[in-house]
């Protein structure tokens, strides 16, 4: 099933390092935000795949 997932990073190197691991497709984008916390990305993904992520800050 096609959810909607959330990562958030420190740096925009980070948040790209993501996005190339993971293969996520720019048409699964829905946002990207810039606030206190850092980067947020909010995307479609497959609920049954766990993204390879350095999470939050890394």
């Amino acid at each position: 099933m096609i959810i909607v997932k959330t990562d958030s990073f420190s740096t925009p190197a980070r948040l790209a390092l993501f996005i190339n691991e993971n293969n996520i497709k720019r048409e699964d984008i829905l946002s990207i935000t810039d606030g206190a916390r850092g980067l947020t990305i909010f995307f479609h993904g497959d609920s049954e795949i766990e993204e390879i992520t350095h999470g939050l800050f890394s």
